[in-house]
């Protein structure tokens, strides 16, 4: 025979479809706003490592015209030197690219 009344019935409830509904709604906001700011953390570092890169050009093209042409002396300070051979600091104007150049002792 049936039961008379109220059986166990198989399913959820609206409160607990509610409930399952907000939690994912909150979630999926927070894994959006992750990607938004992960994309522009991307977009800002592009930007200065293109910027790095066409200071790293420019700072080697003054390098090779200063190379090309001997009578301009940018401030060097020499670095080792020994008997035919000594190392010159090289750095740009705003000292943000240093280097070592190699050159020949005049004798």
């Amino acid at each position: 025979m049936p039961k008379s009344g109220r059986g166990r019935q198989k399913g959820f409830t609206l409160l607990e479809v509610l409930v399952a509904t907000v939690i994912l709604g909150l979630s999926y906001v927070a894994i959006l706003q992750n990607f938004s700011l992960s994309a522009k953390n991307i977009s800002r570092l592009g930007q200065k490592r293109t910027d790095m890169f066409m200071n790293a050009l420019l700072f080697e093209n003054s390098l090779l015209a200063d190379q090309e042409d001997p009578t301009t002396e940018p401030d060097q300070t020499i670095y080792l030197e020994g008997l035919q051979f000594r190392l010159v600091l090289v750095a740009d104007e705003e000292q943000g690219f240093v280097t070592l150049k190699l050159e020949k002792n005049k004798l």
